[in-house]
């Protein structure tokens, strides 16, 4: 009696649930999935690609956000997450590569040395791929890097953005060079609002939705004498010749702009102007500034709602240029310089 029932209803309701279907599927076109902005990133270069993958690995391992952005920001800095990377920008040397015995010449995204190296190596032949392969190396970082693999998994459970970054350079990373420490988290903070935001607000490789540039960038023509070739310094000088504006040759670092005699700061931002950026300075709150050697930018327009398009170099870019935006908020906070200089000065700093 049960399964006779069972099946009338069945048979019943069939006819409503065909209506259905096709309602069901119009508001899909607009509804879609709850997901968060964690799998819809805007990545459009090859860093924020690699950035995307190393992310959701951790996630699926059980990681937190704040987990996974402190291990971009080391990331970043051991290889500016270039997965093809050799220390120093050395050549691939086969028998130097396979001595487990020889350091100095670390290879990838975490920049493996001595016995990792070895071992990463090793995984890539068994596997039959390049060890080169973004996708190889993550694998390799969760699963195959021996005991450091477990502590991994451990360390990118961390709440805490600038700690846990702390944690992964001197626990997992086992960086020489302790001072990189706030660059680190820097990068990392950015890659938290850069993830957690789909990527909108942040850098970009593109013009920005809603602005143009007075004149078109071409770097093939631009000298790299007293600045070095795309450092932020090397741009700036460069762009500014664009528009027929010379700044020095020997300005110093990015944030020794401001500091230059004959240049008056104003609160009115100057368009078609350099801005500078003090060490550890936030650059449009989406990274940090080098704690030492600061920033400098080129201001490219100005909208009437206050926010101001900047174009920027950079060795930590993975391409030669790219844009970003100020927001009013962002920018009242802010000192600006007339006289070709645009300086950008948080009190404190």
């Amino acid at each position: 009696m049960k399964k006779a029932i069972k099946r009338k209803v069945i048979l019943v309701s069939l006819p409503f649930l065909l209506l259905l279907l096709p309602i069901l599927a119009f508001f899909s076109l607009f509804v879609g999935s709850n997901s968060s902005s964690d799998t819809d990133i805007n990545t459009n270069t090859p860093q924020q690609q690699t950035a995307k993958v190393i992310w959701d690995r951790v996630l699926k391992e059980g990681g937190t956000k704040e987990g996974a952005a402190a291990l971009l920001g080391n990331n970043q800095a051991e290889s500016e997450l270039q997965p093809s990377i050799i220390q120093s920008n050395a050549t691939y040397n086969e028998a130097k590569a396979m001595d487990t015995t020889l350091g100095g010449y670390a290879f990838g995204l975490a920049q493996w040395d001595s016995g990792r190296r070895v071992n990463l190596l090793n995984y890539a032949k068994s596997q039959k791929k390049s060890w080169t392969d973004t996708n190889l190396q993550v694998e390799f970082m969760f699963e195959q890097d021996g005991t450091d693999s477990t502590l991994l998994k451990k360390l990118v459970k961390g709440t805490n953005v600038k700690q846990t970054t702390e944690d992964i350079m001197r626990k997992w990373e086992r960086a020489g060079a302790v001072d990189s420490l706030p660059k680190r988290q820097g990068f990392a903070e950015y890659w938290y609002t850069f993830m957690t935001t789909g990527g909108g607000s942040g850098i970009t490789p593109d013009i920005p939705s809603g602005w143009t540039l007075d004149k078109p960038i071409n770097t093939s023509g631009y000298i790299a004498s007293s600045y070095e070739y795309k450092q932020c310094t090397w741009f700036t000088w460069n762009r500014a010749k664009d528009f027929g504006i010379t700044f020095g040759m020997y300005m110093g670092n990015g944030a020794d702009w401001q500091k230059q005699a004959g240049y008056t700061v104003t609160t009115t931002p100057t368009i078609h102007s350099a801005v500078s950026f003090s060490g550890g300075q936030t650059v449009g709150g989406q990274w940090n500034a080098d704690p030492v050697y600061g920033h400098v930018a080129f201001v490219e327009g100005i909208h009437s709602d206050g926010s101001v398009l900047i174009s920027q170099s950079g060795t930590g870019f993975s391409t030669v240029y790219t844009f970003q935006v100020l927001t009013k908020a962002q920018a009242s906070q802010l000192m600006f310089g007339i006289n070709l200089v645009f300086t950008l000065k948080i009190p404190g700093f």
